[in-house]
């Protein structure tokens, strides 16, 4: 059952008002290849591993930086253990598009680029432009 939410880092939550319109894409139970070959017949024999794997686009909208530290805190980088932290690994509970559930998983975070839209130097306050993060399942 849809619950309202697209995902939750940890025990929290990240609001949907983060993600665009449209801004959500999921490859959901990737399966992967263990051995895969042809026959004398042009015949394909695949063997296909029992454990999928998911991986995750958030086109995130534009932020300050005020939301952007909300952001981070929902993401949980700064509380993670310093392994985890710098493996950028996550506990994450998200919405499943092809079972039509959720489930839980351990994924990575690779590098994200942000790109500044403007400075306010006499507020000291930052808007970020939208960017992408992606999560990647162990």
């Amino acid at each position: 059952m849809f619950d309202g939410w697209l995902i939750k880092f940890g025990n929290v939550v990240l609001p949907n008002s983060f993600i665009l319109a449209d801004g959500w894409e999921s490859t959901p139970n990737q399966r992967v290849e263990l051995d895969a070959y042809r026959d004398a017949n042009v015949l394909l024999h695949r063997e296909t591993s029992e454990n999928f794997k998911t991986s995750l686009t958030l086109n995130i909208r534009s932020m300050d930086l005020a939301e952007m530290t909300a952001f981070k805190n929902v993401v949980g980088l700064a509380t993670l253990e310093i392994t985890s932290k710098r493996e950028r690994r996550l506990a994450v509970t998200y919405w499943n598009d092809e079972e039509l559930a959720y489930k839980n998983a351990t994924m990575y975070m690779p590098d994200v680029t942000y790109s500044i839209h403007t400075v306010d130097e006499s507020a000291k306050g930052i808007e970020y432009n939208p960017f992408s993060i992606e999560l990647i399942e162990y």
